[in-house]
């Protein structure tokens, strides 16, 4: 190895087998030959091998190859201009980089690709070392200068379709080449969905797979839907590699069955919001919570636009807070029971609120006054007649609901012409008798509470012809004792009214001038001042102070409570006793101003009798049945020609009149005119067995 081995020898090989070469030897004394093949080919060869060659054919095949040592071209250009690198063996390593690299092509450093013409510059993968044509997927690029500028940097399937997208603005589309926000994704029925995932590896709490899932366009319920929700899907529990549909929870299951769900629907179609949750052991509140209108619903959408909050068929209930309106608290009602019923809510100041009945003990004073005393809440009809039939029904009608019952046949006697008065617990029937138009100083009673007769016979039961021992009863009470709830004399169409604040029913009339007492407390009849008029077809009606009668033979009288004093005065007109009376705790009452059968009216004032306004009602008729309520009263049947179940409604605030159905009448017969009416407050009768 010196500097005297270093030469080029040229062999011509002229004539012979051996190729012609020229040998290049340097210092180390390792020549590089280059050999003229038979093929006129230029093959450089180490001691190895060839390292490269070089061909004359420029029409076909390689031109120029760098090889390896065992002669496979690592470097080739064909003569169609393409240049194999590395083609059939080995890695590529481009840019400075001293790390040799298990890659087929690795590159230190940049790497540009540029688009050509009106074609992007793309990269494409093949399958299975395919590598002609549009491959499985390919990577592309469309400048802005070129044609579909929409889609900047793209992934593409074979067939062309885009299944990923991104404009130079930065906005990104998944199947979608012309996205309008910065994530736009477009999909099918039941395939438009995003979704994020925590993976149960990564979830401390323990509940496993955690996802949040968005969705458009909901399949098995709606085109034109969508939501969004906590361990939730719709449809497909999974859409890729294959779908997975899932009918579970109206097609909305959940994604892990280990913990409940949560999510929003949004239906643009009418415009509203739907909330629904799942608990952990599968139990669904599906669609349970609705927006609509600008309005909650609970249970069921929203049904206008005014009920900002409805609820359907639920509880409300306020724990920790509270309730306000038009900015004030709202407080809870006081404890409701039967004692309670038809009660009027009263405000106690600062110490809340209370029932108002008699009894009830609140730290400031019920409402006071007559309309308040009690709080009516139903009613009774009790006898009266159809043709030449006396009856012996009681019906009870529920003034909140104008319901009316029949509650059998609880007189002990039937009544024809009758009329009654009643207490704050029980109800007499004045005048008894088993006969059409008979006479009778009888009583019957039934309790205001059940409807229920009390007693069955002689209504006499308390004799006056008793001896005493002690105190002289009679003489102590200053009144004609008669004894029990029998009148001293016997009457037919009496006429009746009720003192409800000194508690006392009055009777007069009906063949006998005598009047009749009943004091309620005690249940014991007494005779009181004679009224001077001994007509029957009596019309008579109690109010605040004063009641009022009316007799068949024109005379009309009002009688004060204070002194049982009558005084005539002409507050009916023309009426004659066949046209009863409505009473009221308004002030006012309501009686017929002619004969039998006729429509004029006039409203009158209980203070004083003076006549308020007249008026002509719809329908003629007379010897109305007259049941008192509380802000309303009602005319249950009348005489028209014959006797009927007519049901009124007559509303005292405003005069109304309207005529009630079927559920308002009395049952039991097929009509009645001259009963007994009563009326009662519910909060009041069930204080009393």
């Amino acid at each position: 190895m010196a500097n005297s081995d270093k030469d080029i020898l040229i062999t011509p090989s002229k004539n012979q087998s051996a190729l012609p070469s020229i040998s290049f030897v340097g210092q180390g004394n390792v020549p590089i030959d280059l050999n003229v093949l038979d093929s006129n080919n230029l093959s450089f060869e180490g001691t190895a091998g060839q390292l490269f060659s070089i061909t004359n054919n420029l029409s076909s095949g390689n031109i120029f190859s760098v090889n390896d040592i065992s002669g496979v071209p690592s470097i080739a250009v064909n003569a169609n201009g393409r240049i194999d690198i590395a083609r059939y063996n080995g890695n590529v390593n481009i840019g400075s980089n001293s790390n040799a690299t298990d890659k087929t092509l690795c590159v230190t450093g940049n790497m540009a690709l540029t688009t050509k013409d009106s074609n992007p510059a793309e990269i494409h993968f093949y399958d299975g070392g395919t590598n002609t044509g549009n491959g499985v997927l390919r990577l592309g690029f469309d400048g802005p200068s070129q044609s579909g500028n929409t889609e900047y940097l793209f992934l593409k399937d074979a067939s062309g379709t885009a299944h990923w997208s991104m404009t130079q603005a930065g906005a990104i589309g998944i199947r979608n080449t012309n996205p309008r926000t910065r994530l736009h994704l477009i999909g099918e029925h039941t395939t438009t969905q995003f979704r994020m995932t925590l993976p149960s590896a990564n979830n401390g709490g323990g509940t496993g797979e955690i996802n949040m899932q968005m969705w458009v366009s909901e399949g098995g319920r709606t085109w034109d839907a969508g939501g969004i929700g906590m361990n939730v899907s719709n449809y497909n529990t999974a859409s890729y590699p294959s779908s997975l549909p899932n009918s579970d929870n109206g097609y909305f299951p959940r994604l892990n069955s280990n913990i409940g769900s949560a999510y929003i629907r949004f239906i643009p179609n009418g415009g509203r919001i739907e909330f629904s949750t799942r608990e952990n052991n599968g139990t669904s509140y599906r669609e349970q919570i609705h927006m609509r209108y600008g309005c909650i619903g609970v249970n069921r959408v929203p049904q206008n636009s005014t009920d900002k909050i409805y609820v359907y068929n639920g509880d409300i209930n306020i724990e920790g807070g509270k309730y306000k309106l038009n900015g004030q608290e709202f407080t809870t009602l006081p404890t409701q029971n039967d004692t309670t019923r038809g009660a009027y809510l009263v405000s106690d100041g600062g110490d809340g609120a209370f029932w108002a009945y008699p009894g009830n003990n609140a730290t400031s004073a019920p409402l006071t006054g007559f309309r308040y005393r009690s709080i009516i809440t139903h009613g009774y009809i009790a006898g009266g007649y159809k043709g030449s039939q006396p009856w012996r029904s009681v019906n009870k009608t529920w003034h909140a609901t104008d319901t009316t019952y029949y509650c059998g046949e609880q007189l002990d006697r039937a009544a024809a012409y009758t009329d009654g008065t009643w207490s704050d617990y029980n109800a007499y029937v004045h005048g008894v008798t088993n006969s059409y138009q008979g006479n009778s100083s009888q009583t019957s009673s039934y309790n205001l509470h059940t409807g229920i007769l009390r007693a069955q016979g002689d209504s006499r039961f308390s004799q006056y012809n008793y001896g005493y021992e002690g105190d002289n009863n009679n003489t102590g009470i200053g009144y004609n004792v008669t004894g029990g709830w029998a009148m001293n004399v016997g009457r037919n169409d009496s006429g009746c009214a009720t003192n409800q604040k000194g508690q006392a029913g009055y009777i007069t009339g009906g063949g006998n001038s005598a009047t009749n007492k009943l004091h309620f407390p005690t249940e014991i009849m007494y005779t009181t001042t004679n009224s001077g008029d001994s007509n029957d077809f009596v019309a008579g009606v109690g109010m605040e102070n004063k009641a009022y009668f009316s007799w068949r033979g024109g005379s009309q009288k009002y009688m004060n409570f204070s002194n049982d004093s009558f005084t005539n005065q002409n507050f009916a007109g023309s009426n004659r006793g066949w046209c009863k009376a409505l009473p009221s705790k308004y002030g006012h009452f309501y009686i017929g101003t002619s004969n039998n059968n006729t429509t004029p009216m006039r409203k009158v004032r209980g203070s004083d009798g003076a006549a308020l306004s007249n008026f002509n009602r719809a329908r003629r008729c007379g010897e109305e049945n007259w049941e008192m309520g509380q802000d309303w009263g009602y005319k249950m049947g009348d005489y028209n020609g014959q006797q009927n179940n007519h049901v009124e409604k007559w509303t005292y605030s405003n005069d109304a009149i309207s005529t009630l159905g079927s559920s308002a009448r009395p049952k039991g017969h097929y009509g009645q005119s001259s009963a007994a009416c009563s009326s009662a407050a519910a909060s009041v009768t069930a204080t009393r067995p």
